[in-house]
């Protein structure tokens, strides 16, 4: 119901967005806790890297809940389409056309795709097909939602890599406004760990 109420908003164009300043390294401590009481229970591994040299901003300024409410989809996916082995999150600070963004890198080793259903899996209502849709459940709707929502937060959401059997990499970006000024973490691990522990 939540996922059809939404798409109905954006379809309205009623989809409200803030950009209030928030911590990339608390967001990702709250990913990690829900993600890791499914993936415990699933019996999958899951991990978080920081691949990047640069740190991590102290602060971004984006809508966390919107940001949080794509990356609990993707993660959720990536964990329903997991039947053994691990998920990774992977976080760094990149730039496109000389503006910071942060990239949020879902890697599974589930089931993966095919072309033809990577071609359909943002649009709405689509699942990979109708034995999916029995085995797993779901409405079809939570990609179409992300996709809008990454639009909307000055990124996008795509299939990066996929395979049949052999797992999928989902890519998120979101803008992170402006970061003069900003205060860089060396070592977003460990804060990552204390904002898990706050």
């Amino acid at each position: 119901i939540n996922d059809i109420l939404d798409l109905n908003k954006i379809e309205a164009g009623k989809m409200t967005i803030e950009r209030i300043e928030c911590s990339p390294c608390r967001i990702v401590a709250e990913l990690v806790a829900l993600a890791r009481i499914r993936s415990d229970a699933e019996g999958l591994s899951f991990r978080i890297e920081y691949p990047g040299s640069a740190g991590m901003p102290e602060t971004i300024r984006t809508d966390p809940t919107r940001l949080r409410q794509v990356l609990i989809n993707v993660i959720g996916n990536a964990i329903k389409f997991t039947n053994h082995g691990e998920i990774r999150l992977i976080v760094q600070l990149v730039e496109q056309d000389g503006e910071p963004l942060l990239q949020f890198d879902v890697v599974d080793s589930g089931i993966g795709m095919t072309g033809k259903q990577v071609a359909t899996v943002f649009d709405p209502f689509t699942q990979a097909d109708n034995s999916t849709t029995r085995r797993f459940g779901g409405t079809g709707l939570g990609l179409t939602i992300s996709k809008a929502l990454t639009d909307s937060l000055g990124g996008r959401i795509w299939v990066v890599d996929t395979q049949p059997g052999h797992g999928t990499r989902v890519r998120v970006t979101v803008a992170t406004g402006s970061l003069d000024g900003v205060r860089f973490i060396d070592d977003p691990e460990s804060a990552t760990e204390v904002a898990s522990d706050a």
